[in-house]
């Protein structure tokens, strides 16, 4: 059935329940899976605020640090199911870019996620990023509630 599926994930309840859905599925069709968060690079001038001030860590190594940490939960839910996980991160201003581009250079058979994932105040309905992701992606996306 499925080969090779992606789990965006953004640390939020939803995006774990969602990567939890498609570890089932891995699970049940034999696929590995690949977490991806995407974080949203900080302006340049916070960047030099941190060399400047030498604050240790900066703005980058907390996110990947909470990055890391969100990924790190999903890996055990896979190990707990008996799934091949691998884990990424990418900065991005646009994270339907860069869940796309994951997809398609990993060669995901399916895309996982959270339908409020990334949607900021925009409540329970699908996000604009989860829009652009399902109109710009030859990859078939799976939106969990």
């Amino acid at each position: 059935m499925f080969k090779r599926i992606l789990l965006a994930v953004d640390g939020s309840e939803q995006s774990l329940q969602a990567a939890s859905t498609g570890i089932a599925l891995a699970a049940a069709s034999g696929a590995k899976v690949m977490g991806l968060e995407v974080l949203r690079p900080v302006a340049s001038v916070v960047l030099a605020a941190d060399a400047i001030l030498h604050d240790s860590p900066g703005h980058t190594a907390k996110a990947i640090r909470s990055a890391r940490s969100d990924l790190a939960e999903v890996r055990h839910m896979a190990r707990d199911a008996g799934v091949d996980f691998e884990d990424s991160y990418a900065f991005d201003r646009r994270p339907c870019m860069a869940i796309i581009a994951a997809a398609e250079r990993a060669n995901c058979d399916l895309i996982v996620a959270s339908a409020r994932q990334y949607a900021g105040s925009h409540g329970g309905r699908l996000s604009h990023e989860m829009l652009r992701i399902i109109g710009g992606c030859g990859v078939p996306v799976l939106v969990c509630p």
